[in-house]
């Protein structure tokens, strides 16, 4: 069990760094097994098959190398691990859906995470040649074609919002009605479909806006997200207005809807669209 005042705590880049190399082997891995396509249904309904596991397995174990003796609690084996005042959440496939389809925005997602919040996480989308991590401050960088880190990790930030309206990410897969109702508040002018923490890692970097998510996510899916937007100078905020918080084994690590936005102030915006809450975001 990790303290809360491990000295490893203090330097958040350097977690972060540690995170996304995990989740670039992992990355690589998927990639060679691109064409897993032996698929199960979990109890839950969502789809699981090879390459999920494959991730997993290189995930943690590179997470043991990097960072020994922190709790990790994955998507594969939830049930295994409970959190402690510091765990790790780990999601080795993120768009199970989108890497069966054979699209492109599939990611690993880790993060840190002290208390209920994260801080530190790292997305790898190695179709994309995209990596994006952050801790105290983000960062992104470019992956070749096998998984492999190009150049040196370069800062990011959130863009202001654009004068013509701001662009919105919307599920490829889980589309519903308030994510709908919140994107039309905020007049996106675009609504682009993306799977996975992917999103997060867009926002962050200042190539998009807002992302509003009203069905079921699970933490392992959006803490990386999470810390790293926050790192860029974004927020992930709840319905009522709060962070979101973590290791909440009384709901099954299930998640409320949320929106994630470049600002504080376009997240509000979103929000006080909803009945009943212009008090609460004003």
């Amino acid at each position: 069990m990790i303290a809360f005042d491990d000295p490893r705590l203090a330097d958040l880049d350097e977690l972060a760094r540690r995170l996304a190399e995990a989740a670039r082997v992992s990355a690589s891995v998927l990639l060679s097994m691109r064409l897993a396509r032996d698929v199960r249904l979990k109890p839950d309904g969502s789809p699981v098959c090879s390459a999920d596991l494959a991730a997993d397995a290189a995930a943690k174990a590179e997470l043991a190398r990097l960072l020994p003796d922190f709790p990790v609690i994955s998507e594969e084996s939830a049930d295994a691990v409970a959190p402690g005042p510091v765990f790790i959440l780990l999601d080795p496939l993120d768009g199970t859906r989108e890497f069966l389809a054979d699209g492109d925005s599939y990611c690993v997602a880790i993060a840190i995470v002290r208390g209920d919040r994260p801080i530190a996480g790292a997305i790898a989308a190695p179709q994309i040649g995209r990596l994006w991590f952050g801790g105290t401050h983000a960062f992104a960088q470019r992956l070749d074609a096998g998984g492999a880190a190009l150049g040196e990790a370069v800062p990011i930030a959130v863009r202001p919002e654009p004068a013509d309206g701001p662009v919105a990410l919307v599920s490829r897969f889980h589309g519903d009605g308030l994510s709908e109702d919140l994107t039309t508040a905020v007049r996106a002018r675009v609504r682009r479909p993306v799977s996975s923490a992917v999103k997060f890692g867009l926002i962050a970097s200042g190539e998009a806006d807002l992302h509003v998510r009203g069905g079921q996510t699970m933490e392992w899916d959006i803490a990386a997200g999470d810390a790293i937007l926050q790192a860029a100078g974004g927020v992930v905020l709840t319905l009522d207005g709060v962070a979101p918080r973590y290791g909440c084994i009384e709901r099954q690590f299930r998640n409320p809807p949320f929106v994630a936005a470049g600002s504080l102030a376009m997240a509000r915006r979103a929000l006080s669209a909803l009945p009943g809450q212009r008090a609460i975001v004003s």
